[in-house]
């Protein structure tokens, strides 16, 4: 009964996309899940037929499968990959490195589909709200396409369009992968390791932000903001009355990639990648709020020479807090306190239940000793933080989501910014940041700040506490304490001394008709067989059988 209700808690508009789903898993190697999972009946004979036939050779691996599965179900699994390509503290790095070249394949939404998207959403016809718009999209991805298009003020600008029904395509999809999640986490156990249920929560976040492109404005005003008064940067204004949550209209951008500078310009170059890291710096350590897909494409250089950042769907947050915890890690890992990095890491970290500070610090240390002689403009912040995920993984520490997206951008920017000076000195460039951090902390309005809110926290606590005594007498005298004690292990004991118990009823019936056989035999009952008993001869062969086995299954368990 309970595999017939799992499988119809799918509702009848998921049932083709479903199959679609199991179908692919089935073709690209995963067929062994399907069954486990309980799902192979939502796979018509036909198909599974087909999909066997057309299956994948025996030679390619779980991770490229698993990437051309998800490039073949779509934008929603495609967006998947992507938030568990950050995962670096749980997936093996052969995965990491399929999901990382993950690509959309996508047609370009008709013109008369893009026009009645537009009127529908800023309620005027495409006449009346562009002087000009430019038939052929500038780029065509899952989400959404770009258009060029000019204002009646000769303005030039793009506009963004959302693709229709993409959002309930979306919304069908993350409903599926929910509940795969739960039937991952009820029947393969394994599976836990990966945290399936977190790991879709985490997409749909991700996802849902991308599809709403108001939230996508509000990065952009933001991120605008925090660069007004920059003579390196500039960002572009989105105009609010010409664009929707499906909608986003922002100003044009002329210029060239970063990635563009000829090899004829190498103190240009240089120039460049020291405001990138600037830059970059400043959205992490000052701003709490990063650029979290800074590839080339979305740099460009324009012609007054400053840097230009483009498509603000996906953008990181650092608290205070996680700021501070961060340089503090820097500094101690430049400067070699052990101590402190481990502090900081745990601080920073989900530990689990049988972490082991002794073997982490440990790990810790010989991973620092190889940086020990590494000059200083060879470290790389990037890579420094992925080792440490990894080590965190294997101690079973988990990292927070927005650390991790801010590793994987960081070693995108490093990238960048290597191809442009080999020679970059990071480490230069983060120390200031990270020390007016340590600064600020100690600053006589930080301090007064911080010794205020403690202040307002003891105070409330302070007025609890008569409250809670009260609350405390009260159950005392009413009896309604309760002690609750906890076991641990003791379902394993259970289980010995089921066995146990079932071992000495198995001897005790042994027993008996070892003591009946005999009293037969001795008083003559029944025929015989050579003068004693037939039917004492009979229960000395069972209970000799029953004897052996009973033995056999002790030597089988080790309890002999």
């Amino acid at each position: 009964m309970q595999k017939q209700r799992d499988m119809f808690r799918f509702r009848k508009k998921e049932i083709k996309r479903l199959r679609a789903i199991i179908g692919a898993m089935a073709k690209y190697g995963f067929e062994s899940i399907v069954n486990r999972l309980r799902l192979r009946t939502k796979i018509p004979l036909m198909d599974r037929i087909i999909n066997r036939w057309k299956g994948l050779a025996p030679e390619i691996s779980p991770a490229v499968g698993l990437r051309k599965m998800l490039e073949e179900l779509g934008t929603t699994f495609i967006k998947l990959g992507q938030v568990l390509s950050l995962r670096k503290d749980i997936l093996p790095g052969t995965f990491i490195t399929e999901l990382e070249r993950l690509q959309e394949n996508v047609e370009p939404v008709p013109l008369e589909a893009v026009k009645t998207q537009i009127e529908k959403e800023l309620g005027k016809s495409l006449e009346e709200l562009f002087a000009f718009f430019e038939e052929k999209p500038l780029a065509a991805a899952s989400i959404a396409q770009v258009h060029r298009a000019q204002l009646f003020d000769g303005r030039a600008v793009v506009v963004k369009i959302q693709r229709p029904e993409i959002k309930e395509i979306i919304m069908t999809d993350l409903d599926l992968l929910g509940h795969i999640a739960r039937l991952l986490d009820k029947y393969i156990p394994e599976s836990r390791l990966y945290d399936p249920k977190s790991q879709i929560v985490e997409l749909k976040k991700t996802i849902l932000k991308e599809v709403d492109f108001e939230t996508e404005m509000r990065h952009a005003q933001r991120f605008r903001d925090n660069f007004i008064d920059s003579k390196d940067v500039f960002v572009p204004l989105v105009l609010n009355n010409l664009s929707t949550k499906r909608v986003l209209t922002i100003e044009m951008s002329e210029g060239r990639k970063i990635t563009e500078l000829s090899q004829e310009e190498p103190e240009l170059k240089k120039e460049f990648a020291r405001r990138l890291v600037e830059s970059y710096l400043k959205q992490v350590f000052i701003d709490g709020f990063f650029h979290a897909d800074p590839h080339p494409g979305n740099i460009l250089i324009l012609e007054d020479g400053r840097l230009c950042f483009h498509d603000f769907g996906m953008m990181g947050y650092l608290s205070p807090d996680m700021r501070e915890n961060l340089a503090d890690w820097l500094l101690a890992f430049i400067d070699k306190n052990f101590d402190a990095i481990t502090d900081i890491y745990l601080k920073i970290g989900i530990i689990g239940e049988e972490f082991n500070r002794t073997a982490f610090k440990r790990d810790l240390e010989n991973f620092i000793e190889e940086y020990y002689n590494l000059p200083l403009k060879e470290f790389s912040f990037a890579s420094i933080l992925e080792r440490s995920i990894h080590i965190g993984k294997s101690h079973g520490i988990k990292v927070p989501s927005e650390l991790l997206l801010l590793g994987k951008a960081f070693m995108t920017v490093e990238s960048v910014v290597r191809d442009l000076d080999p020679d970059f000195n990071f480490v230069e460039s983060i120390k200031p940041y990270a020390k007016n951090i340590m600064k600020s902390k100690l600053s006589p309005s930080t301090m007064a700040k911080e010794g205020m809110k403690f202040l307002l926290d003891l105070q409330k606590v302070l007025k609890e506490v008569p409250k809670a005594l009260e609350v405390l007498v009260r159950d005392v005298k009413d009896n309604k304490w309760e002690v609750t004690v906890k076991h641990e292990k003791l379902e394993d004991l259970e289980n010995h001394i089921d066995k146990a118990s079932n071992r000495l009823a198995f001897a005790i019936v042994i027993a008996a008709i070892i003591i009946g056989s005999s009293t037969i035999a001795q008083f003559h009952v029944g025929p015989k067989i050579w003068g004693f008993s037939a039917l004492g001869i009979v229960g000395y062969t069972l209970a000799a059988f029953l004897g052996l086995r009973l033995i056999w299954a002790m030597i089988k368990s080790g309890m002999l």
